[in-house]
């Protein structure tokens, strides 16, 4: 979990090597806890509960319907500017 505990510059430099090391061809697998910026960070999801919900492109595995397998009752989803905002209970 490269981004636990780390402020916004250093979130921005971890994300600019991950995307050198990407461009280089390299595959880097990330724990990453905030829903919110999935989208924008990763190209890959895998949604994990004890075993594997989903794994895929981002735009097509990280949906409401798997996050909502994956989380159960624990997430909530809100509207904001037409995007989804998820929220951990």
């Amino acid at each position: 979990e490269p981004f636990v505990g780390v402020d916004a510059a250093t979130e921005q430099a971890i994300i600019t090597l991950l995307n050198e090391l990407k461009n280089q061809g390299k595959t880097v697998l990330v724990v990453h806890h905030d829903l919110a910026t999935v989208k924008e960070y990763f190209d890959s999801v895998m949604l994990l509960n004890e075993q594997i919900i989903a794994y895929g492109p981002v735009e097509e595995t990280f949906t409401a319907d798997k996050l909502q397998e994956t989380y159960g009752g624990r997430l909530t989803m809100l509207k904001q500017n037409d995007e989804p905002a998820l929220m951990l209970n």
